[in-house]
């Protein structure tokens, strides 16, 4: 726990320094806000599905360093005024970057997704296994005349298929594991 407070009191005072070396300079606070919008504008469109094109970013970011520069003039602030033209000088630049944020964040979106629905096709395989094993015990214990074991996996195989239909997400390896109880 103390390794983790040292390094967490380590970062701010990193970025306390950073702050009081950079605060009168307009580019620190031109990366700041570019940063601050192009990172905002990606979540927007990956995670919010708000559908922001090029020309609309572009807009967005030449607007932002507009309405800086033109507070900077109206304060008498050279440093909002620089970081306001700074912003339009970049807009492009800064575009581009939102762009290849947005590629980014939506592909390992996708990932994620294919992963989770391999993952729940994986699982619903494994509870239809429980399911034909358990259908089998009944048979197999019918098949020899032992009707309380054969009556005892039917019920939890109907029960195993019922749950099967009604979630698609069942949990296959507690499945198993009923199945082989009801065998014995």
């Amino acid at each position: 726990m103390t390794k983790i407070k040292k390094a967490v009191t380590k970062f701010f005072q990193t970025i306390a320094a950073t702050f009081k070396a950079n605060y009168t300079k307009a580019s620190y606070w031109a990366q700041i806000i570019g940063s601050v919008l192009v990172i905002g504008m990606a979540i927007a469109t990956v995670f919010f599905n708000v559908s922001i094109d090029t020309n609309t970013v572009l807009l967005i970011i030449t607007g932002a360093g507009s309405l800086l520069a033109f507070w900077g003039v109206i304060t008498d602030n050279s440093i909002l005024e620089d970081t306001g033209n700074t912003i339009k000088t970049k807009s492009n630049a800064l575009a581009s970057t939102e762009e290849a944020v947005v590629e980014a964040l939506s592909e390992a979106q996708a990932k994620i997704e294919a992963a989770s629905s391999a993952a729940a096709s994986q699982a619903e395989s494994q509870a239809s296994q429980a399911v034909v094993a358990a259908y089998s015990q009944a048979a197999s214990a019918a098949a020899v005349g032992d009707t309380v074991t054969a009556s005892s996996a039917a019920t939890l195989a109907s029960s195993l298929a019922a749950n099967l239909d009604s979630n698609a997400q069942p949990d296959a390896e507690t499945a198993s594991e009923s199945a082989s109880q009801a065998s014995k």
